[in-house]
C-alpha cells in the first residue's frame, strides 16, 4: 500500500513515521517551501504527544521540556491571586517536537512546496493535484493539513467556524524580562483572568541557532473580536491581504502592533504587561473550531485538526492528532490480509474522542472569554483529552 500524507506538521509526521514503521510506502507533502517553524511557541506535554519520540528515538523528556509544580489563577488587571493548586505539568515547544519528528522521519520523502489544490479518487487509486502542476497517486491519503484543511474543504465542503476571539502568541527570552517577572511565571502555569478574555503564561525550552537550549516565557493573550470589519481589519497584513488564519510578526501592520502594546500597557499589570512587551515577535491567530460527520471518505482519511478542529484551552489538540495517528497505524496493521478492515472502527473511536474534546474546550472557552467563574483546580478544566468513558 502506498500512502500519501498531506501536511507535514505534528499530525502528519506522526502518521508518516508510524505508517512507515508498519512497512507502508509513505511520502509527506507539505505546502511550506521550507521546513516548518512554530515561531518558538509552547505546548503542554501530554502522553500521546511525546510517546513516539520517547519510545522510538533516543530523546528524553528532560531534553525537550521543562517542569512546573503549580497552577496559579490571577487577575491580569489587578494581580489578585484567586487561587493556586499543585500541578506537575511539563512544557515543551513546537520546534522541539517538530525537529525531533522530522529528524526521525528524514527529509528524503518529506516534500516541501506542495500546495494541495485538488483531489479525486476511483475504485483503484486516489489522486492529489498540487499548485506546482505535480500529480500524485496513492492507495490511501492521510489528510493532516490543519484546521483550515484544503482536503476537508474538497471532500466535505466544510471549514471551521470563527469562535469570536483571536489569540496573540509570543515568547520572551530570559534576558528580556526582569528577575521579578521571571520569578512570577517560572516553574508554573499562570492564568491571567480578565472580564473579557484571558492570558496564559508558562516557561518553555528555547533552542538557539547553535543547538544550545535555554528557557523562555511563552504566552497567549485572547481577545474577543467581533466577526466582520473589526476582525477583517485586525487580520489584514502590511500588503493589504486579509489573512484567514494568522498574521505573523513580519506581516503585522504598525497600527495593529501599536494597539497590541497599548492594550497591554493600559489593561494589564506588571509582570503581565512586561512579559507581553518583551516578546520579540508576537503574532495573531484566529480561534475557530468545527466538527465533521466522518473522518473517512473512500481512500481519504482525516486526522488531527483537519478532522475535528478544537479550541486550544485544554492543551491537547496536538495530543488528539497524535492519538489519531497511533490508532490509524494500528487499525491498518490489524489485518495483514485486508488493511482496510479496521478503518470503520478507527473512525468510530476517533470521532468519539474528538467530539468529547471539542465539547470540553468550547465550554472552557465560553467561561474564560466572558469573565465567568473559572474555579481553581476544577477537574472539568483539567488539561488533556476528555474522558469518554471508553477504553
Amino acid at each position: 500500500m502506498r500512502i500519501a500524507v498531506v501536511g507535514g506538521s505534528l499530525a502528519g509526521l506522526h502518521a508518516a513515521a508510524l505508517l512507515r514503521e508498519a512497512d507502508f510506502e509513505v511520502d509527506v507533502y507539505e505546502r511550506s517551501p521550507a521546513p516548518l517553524s512554530g515561531l518558538g511557541t509552547g505546548i503542554v506535554v501530554q502522553p500521546e504527544l511525546v510517546r513516539y519520540l520517547l519510545e522510538r528515538t533516543p530523546t528524553t523528556l528532560e531534553q525537550i521540556s521543562v517542569s512546573s509544580d503549580v497552577m496559579r489563577y490571577r487577575r491580569a488587571d489587578s494581580g489578585v491571586l484567586q487561587g493556586e493548586v499543585p500541578a506537575d505539568w511539563r512544557f515543551t515547544s513546537y520546534n522541539s517536537l517538530y525537529q525531533g519528528l522530522l529528524s526521525s522521519f528524514g527529509r528524503e520523502r518529506y516534500h516541501c512546496g506542495r500546495t494541495l489544490i485538488g483531489l479525486d479518487q476511483n475504485a483503484d487509486r486516489a489522486e492529489l493535484r498540487f499548485a506546482s502542476g505535480e500529480r500524485v497517486e496513492a492507495d490511501l491519503v492521510v489528510c493532516a493539513d490543519g484546521g483550515f484543511s484544503t482536503a476537508r474543504q474538497r471532500l466535505l465542503g466544510l471549514q471551521p467556524e470563527y469562535a469570536g476571539y483571536v489569540t496573540w502568541r509570543g515568547v520572551a527570552d530570559r534576558d528580556k524580562v526582569s528577575d521579578e517577572t521571571w520569578a512570577y511565571f517560572d516553574e508554573a502555569f499562570t492564568y491571567g483572568l480578565l472580564d473579557d478574555g484571558h492570558l496564559i503564561a508558562y516557561p518553555i525550552p528555547v533552542t538557539g541557532a547553535d543547538g544550545s537550549v535555554t528557557r523562555g516565557l511563552n504566552f497567549q493573550w485572547y481577545w474577543n473580536v467581533d466577526e466582520g470589519p473589526a476582525l477583517d481589519e485586525l487580520m489584514t497584513d502590511v500588503n493589504g491581504i486579509r489573512r484567514p488564519v494568522s498574521v505573523h510578526h513580519a506581516g503585522l501592520r504598525s497600527e495593529v502592533l501599536a494597539e497590541f502594546r497599548q492594550r497591554a500597557k493600559e489593561g494589564l499589570i506588571d509582570p503581565f504587561a512586561e512579559l507581553v512587551h518583551a516578546a520579540a515577535e508576537p503574532f495573531v491567530t484566529v480561534i475557530a473550531d468545527g466538527d465533521v460527520p466522518t473522518m473517512r471518505v473512500g481512500r481519504f482519511v482525516l486526522i488531527g485538526d483537519a478532522a475535528i478542529t478544537p479550541r486550544p484551552h485544554a492543551a491537547a489538540g496536538a495530543a488528539k492528532a497524535a492519538g489519531d495517528a497511533w490508532d490509524l497505524a494500528a487499525a491498518l496493521t490489524r489485518s495483514a490480509a485486508d488493511p482496510w478492515a479496521g478503518l470503520s472502527e478507527w473512525e468510530e473511536r476517533r470521532l468519539v474522542v474528538g467530539r468529547a474534546y471539542l465539547e470540553k474546550v468550547r465550554r472552557m472557552g465560553g467561561v474564560l472569554q466572558n469573565g465567568d467563574l473559572f474555579a481553581p483546580g476544577d477537574p472539568a478544566n483539567r488539561f488533556g483529552l476528555a474522558d469518554t468513558g471508553r477504553p
